[in-house]
């Protein structure tokens, strides 16, 4: 399946990097079953979504990398303080 990684279905495949879901071995074709979608960009960023890339709003500085685990990302923007 797209944005899914593994060796195959019966040992089982996990999403990518950015991409939440879940996919699972079905009997007959496409045998699987679920998908994996894009997790959109996190509060205080835009972009089309987090595999693509997000970029902090103005006003806000930080990273947000794709990641395999709990939301899906990793990083957050946070307002810049007056000067």
């Amino acid at each position: 399946t797209p944005n899914a990684t593994g060796t195959d279905l019966p040992t089982g495949c996990t999403c990518a990097a950015g991409y939440s879901g879940a996919v699972s071995a079905a009997i007959g074709a496409p045998y699987y079953s679920g998908s994996c979608l894009p997790v959109a960009c996190p509060a205080n960023s835009a972009g089309t979504n987090v595999p693509s890339g997000c970029t902090c709003n103005a006003g806000y500085s930080g990273t947000i990398v794709a990641s395999t685990s709990g939301s899906k990302y990793t990083g957050s923007c946070a307002a810049v303080a007056c000067p």
